[in-house]
């Protein structure tokens, strides 16, 4: 019985890992020191801006830091991902004031012009999505001062993607707004960057960013108990039924 029970828990521990394995890059910020971002685990300057700030004042959850970016501020961070045909990108994101809006890229070719998908949260609140190279329609009217939990889901077959916000589909299948312009061609996930290149000012904030394979369903999701602490409560049952 100890052996079958065995058997089955570590088939169970090893499917978790599958599942949460497909996730290659994520970041809460917490561990980062207080000041300029960039200089902090490769985060660099993009467009010739200035650097966003690392502050623990506002935050996504309870204790923390966020990402503070504001007016002439754009930081850039590289991967070097994987070539997987479905990915996604799950971060949470909040705008609290200004004419400037929040401007998120995400691509894997040149960097800005070559993104596949360019997310911007405007006055008021209005959430923004590239439709192809030519239209930026609103998905979502949100508002001021509130995260709002963002997941894109990139096909890079089909050159398109999917984006949710809090869970609920708002785009379907728009496609690559780099793909055949400036930027080429979109083979993978390469770098994410955000922030906003003119005076007008803003107060927005970035936090909690996961990138990996799949649709990431879970993405944003409070993770509920590490593996080795599963693994240790899995072999104490064991223990307790022999």
């Amino acid at each position: 019985m100890a052996r079958f029970t065995l058997i089955i828990s570590l088939a169970v521990l090893v499917f978790n890992v599958q599942v949460f394995g497909a996730t290659w890059y994520i970041e809460n910020f917490d561990k980062y020191k207080n000041g300029d971002i960039v200089g902090q685990d490769d985060w660099e300057i993009a467009m010739n801006q200035k650097t966003s700030q690392i502050q623990g004042k506002v935050k996504h959850g309870d204790v923390g830091k966020s990402v503070l970016v504001s007016e002439k501020t754009m930081v850039l961070r590289k991967f070097k991902g994987s070539n997987a045909s479905t990915q996604y990108v799950s971060l949470f994101a909040r705008k609290d004031d200004g004419l400037g809006p929040l401007m998120i890229y995400i691509g894997g070719d040149a960097v800005k012009w070559g993104a596949a998908a360019k997310i911007d949260i405007k006055e008021g609140g209005v959430i923004t999505a590239n439709k192809g190279n030519a239209a930026f329609p609103e998905v979502l009217k949100g508002k001021l001062g509130q995260w709002y939990h963002f997941r894109l889901v990139f096909d890079f077959k089909k050159k398109s993607y999917d984006f949710y916000v809090d869970g609920k589909k708002v785009v379907n299948g728009f496609g690559f707004r780099g793909e055949g312009g400036k930027g080429g061609v979109n083979p993978a996930l390469g770098w994410i960057f955000f922030g906003w290149d003119h005076p007008e000012v803003l107060t927005a904030y970035i936090d909690d960013i996961e990138m990996g394979d799949g649709e990431g369903e879970n993405a944003g999701l409070p993770k509920a108990v590490d593996h080795s602490d599963k693994l240790v409560s899995h072999w104490a049952s064991i223990k307790a039924w022999e």
